[in-house]
């Protein structure tokens, strides 16, 4: 079974975005195994640029990376997947059997040391999504990647 962790920089505020997270996951739950891990995001401080914030958040989202798992950053100038290719990419992984993590940056994103630790780098969408409502994007489309896989009609 595939190991997916979400690792995302702070909390998730919104309640519609948390009741979806949940959905999602109990609607994966027959097809993977997920874990959902927040760290804390930064905040703008006096004297620290919005590199030093990102920075300090990425050694947190780093520290929660699982051993040997295969690491996508989320970022809007990553690879862009239908859900098909997506679903394709997923098998690929789980093949591998190696766990998978996703890394989602708070609201400035993430800095240079993060991406570089991914194996590769992702983009949910060319439109700008929230931090908190890209948690929510990836589940679906997980989910969705998972019915294609098994040939569910969810997809159709």
């Amino acid at each position: 079974m595939l190991h997916i962790t979400l690792v995302m920089a702070g909390k998730t505020r919104q309640e519609f975005i948390r009741d979806g997270l949940a959905f999602y996951g109990q609607r994966l739950k027959p097809y993977l195994s997920l874990t959902l891990t927040s760290v804390r995001e930064e905040h703008e401080a006096a004297g620290l640029t919005p590199e030093a914030l990102k920075a300090r958040e990425g050694v947190r989202l780093r520290a929660k990376i699982p051993p040997r798992a295969w690491v996508a950053a989320l970022t809007p100038q990553g690879r862009e997947y239908t859900s098909e290719a997506f679903a394709a990419w997923l098998t690929k992984r789980e093949l591998e059997s190696r766990p998978l993590a996703f890394l989602i940056g708070g609201h400035l994103g993430l800095d240079p040391a993060t991406l570089a630790a991914a194996q590769e780098q992702l983009a949910l969408s060319q439109l700008t999504l929230t931090h908190e409502l890209s948690r929510l994007v990836l589940l679906e489309q997980l989910y969705r990647a998972m019915t294609i896989k098994c040939g569910h009609p969810y997809h159709v």
